[in-house]
């Protein structure tokens, strides 16, 4: 018999000694009889059992899948920071393709791009110059980027996009103005 301080599980890691139920089958589809509990539930035998195979890798897998979507995704933190930008689209060599240029006012920036709301909707894998005021630091004023995504608001007009720095110049300059620092 195993001692209490061994390394390997004596029973089913799905079964609840406090609750005395299975935690496999919470729902009621699986109720596990007193003979079946002392043969499976209860010992090294676990695997053996016909709920443990079929819901075990179902059960992982849907763990895995909340930890990965309760993940922040984000590369770089964003810091909340309201500025009026100005974009133009360029085209593939760096030629402004428009002078209509489009307003917008960012939500937050992070040291990899910035999102914003505008009026207009955006296109997806656009190459746009984009200009914030003066009173933004000087080496930060202009610079490029690519649409990475648009999407209508749905509870206020207008659009919010994604635009992901394309100038490692900017990249590190933003990420000393965020009080970040760049690592390739």
């Amino acid at each position: 018999m195993a001692t209490k301080d061994s390394k390997y599980q004596e029973v089913c890691p799905f079964w609840s000694a406090q609750s005395l139920k299975c935690q496999l089958c919470q729902g009621g589809l699986f109720i596990p009889l007193d003979d079946h509990i002392e043969v499976y539930c209860k010992t090294l035998n676990y695997p053996q059992c016909m709920q443990y195979t079929l819901y075990s890798a179902n059960h992982v897998q849907l763990m895995a899948k909340y930890r990965q979507a309760n993940r922040n995704l984000r590369k770089y933190e964003r810091v909340e920071i309201c500025q009026k930008v100005t974009l133009v689209k360029l085209v593939g060599s760096g030629q402004v393709a428009s002078h209509l240029s489009t307003i917008g006012r960012t939500l937050d920036l992070s040291m990899g791009g910035m999102r914003l709301a505008t009026e207009k909707p955006l296109i997806n894998d656009t190459i746009v110059r984009f200009s914030f005021e003066e009173f933004f630091p000087k080496n930060l004023q202009e610079g490029t980027g690519q649409i990475a995504w648009c999407n209508k608001q749905i509870d206020e007009p207008g659009y919010q996009a994604g635009i992901s720095f394309r100038d490692d110049r900017l990249i590190n300059a933003m990420g000393l103005y965020l009080g970040h620092y760049h690592h390739p």
